[in-house]
C-alpha cells in the first residue's frame, strides 16, 4: 500500500503542475493575442495616417495650389559648324562634322551669344572624349543630347 499511496501522491502533484502550466499557457496565449491585435491596429492606424486616408475621412485636406509658368515659345539657336576628331587608339582618327541647334527661351539667346565661345569649348571638349562606337545608333544620338 505504501507504493500505491506514493504513486497517488506523485500523480496528484503532477496534475497540480499541469493545471498551473495550463493556466500559464492560457495567460501567455491571451497576452500574445492581445499584443498582436494591438500591434496590427497600431500599424494600420499609422499607415492610414501617413497615406492620407485619415485626412480624407476626417475632412482635413488642405487646398491644393498650382503654379503656372509662362516660359514663352522655345527658340532654336544654331551654333557654328563643328568638326572634331574623336578619341581613338589608331593612327587615323575618325571625325564628326555637325551643326548643333540649342533650344532655349527667347530671353536667354543674348546670354548664349555672349558666352558662345565657352559653350563651344565645352561641346568640343566633350566630343573629343567620345569614341566612335559610343556615338553610333540610337543610343549614340541620345548620348549627344545634353
Amino acid at each position: 500500500m505504501g507504493r500505491v499511496s506514493l504513486w497517488a501522491k506523485k500523480l496528484k502533484t503532477n496534475q497540480k503542475r499541469r493545471k498551473k502550466t495550463k493556466k500559464k499557457s492560457k495567460f501567455t496565449l491571451a497576452l500574445i493575442i492581445v499584443s498582436a491585435t494591438f500591434f496590427i491596429i497600431s500599424a494600420g492606424g499609422g499607415l492610414s495616417y501617413y497615406m492620407g486616408w485619415v485626412h480624407s475621412i476626417m475632412g482635413w485636406e488642405r487646398p491644393q495650389s498650382s503654379a503656372q509658368l509662362s516660359l514663352g515659345k522655345p527658340v532654336f539657336f544654331p551654333l557654328p559648324e563643328i568638326r572634331v576628331d574623336l578619341k581613338t587608339n589608331e593612327c587615323r582618327a575618325p571625325f564628326i562634322h555637325t551643326v548643333i541647334h540649342v533650344q532655349l527661351s527667347p530671353d536667354d539667346v543674348s546670354r548664349l551669344e555672349d558666352n558662345q565661345d565657352l559653350v563651344m569649348d565645352g561641346i568640343l571638349t566633350h566630343l573629343r572624349g567620345q569614341e566612335r562606337q559610343h556615338l553610333v545608333g540610337k543610343e549614340g544620338s541620345e548620348r549627344l543630347r545634353f
